[in-house]
């Protein structure tokens, strides 16, 4: 009986700490059509945030954290494959992708969402854990070049786009860096891909359905490659139940976890001009663990 009471303090602790992030149905999952369930984390051009990259590209970043569950749903419609975008309706990932291959009711979600502003579109995407704190930091203010950008053993990442020919949207590969990478580029060679890259041997033609990321985008109207904004989302859990989390070395999320992404526009041709790299925390610190009791009092639950 104490037991079960303190698990109920507990849960009512975090759904009040994380609240409007901790319901799976208050969180929209849409593209970035809205953000409801959405924190905001701040601007791109924001000293702190900012790392490095064209210092004209201009993007609001917004995170969230919450627990998925059976009744989420996903807005909006999504567009077909070669579709040109009307700037509402969503690409990339379907609402049936939520609950299949690694994906379960009840895991525990990261999500970060880019909503571009004034005239900046984005193309592609590279997202980074550093899952130390270690191998990401901004730069020293707004429009510096000195930030850090590594990788590290532990550390993952993942590669979206919707440049032609390739998923629109959808994630197109997942990397656990097994070597130190002083750039933080693929060309390094020092990760591994855990999971099928469908026979591309750079990127992989369609999205695995292991995959422990999903991403939704909407495409600005009349395109087929620029977006307007993007979601994406990393699902804690899913990584833990990949063999235990160990062979791949990537199932440590704790309050020195930094996220970062590079973001670029690439149909404007690559000239190294077009792209920013941003960093900020994640989680929020605690958030985790509550998150984790919430659960474990839902378990008790059920049971």
């Amino acid at each position: 009986m104490k037991t079960s009471n303190t698990l109920r303090r507990l849960a009512l602790v975090a759904s009040l700490a994380l609240a409007g992030t901790a319901s799976a149905q208050s969180v929209d999952i849409n593209g970035g059509n809205s953000w409801n369930g959405w924190n905001s984390v701040g601007n791109s051009q924001t000293s702190g945030i900012w790392t490095r990259g064209s210092t004209t590209r201009t993007f609001d970043i917004y995170s969230t954290y919450f627990v998925l569950s059976a009744s989420q749903t996903v807005g909006g419609n999504r567009l077909a494959n070669g579709t040109a975008g009307n700037g509402v309706d969503y690409t990339g990932e379907t609402e049936a992708s939520l609950f299949a291959g690694a994906w379960q009711a009840g895991d525990r979600i990261v999500g970060m969402g880019v909503q571009y502003t004034g005239s900046t579109r984005g193309s592609t995407f590279f997202f980074h854990r550093d899952a130390g704190g270690s191998n990401l930091a901004p730069a020293s203010s707004f429009g510096a070049n000195d930030g850090l950008l590594t990788f590290d053993v532990g550390d993952s990442s993942s590669y979206m786009t919707t440049m032609p020919g390739n998923p629109r949207g959808q994630v197109r590969h997942y990397a656990v860096w097994n070597g130190f990478s002083q750039n933080g580029t693929p060309q390094e060679g020092n990760f591994t891909a855990p999971y099928s890259w469908n026979a591309d041997p750079a990127y992989g033609p369609t999205p695995f359905p292991d995959f422990p990321t999903r991403s939704f985008a909407i495409l600005e109207s009349g395109s087929q490659t620029l977006m307007t904004s993007a979601q994406f989302f990393i699902n804690i859990d899913a990584i833990l139940r990949s063999n235990g989390g160990l062979t791949f070395g990537d199932g440590d999320f704790g309050p020195n976890t930094r996220f970062g992404f590079w973001e670029g526009d690439q149909t404007a041709g690559w000239d190294g001009t077009q792209y920013t790299h941003q960093t900020f925390p994640i989680p929020a610190p605690g958030a985790f663990a509550l998150l984790g009791l919430a659960g474990l009092a839902g378990a008790r639950r059920r049971r």
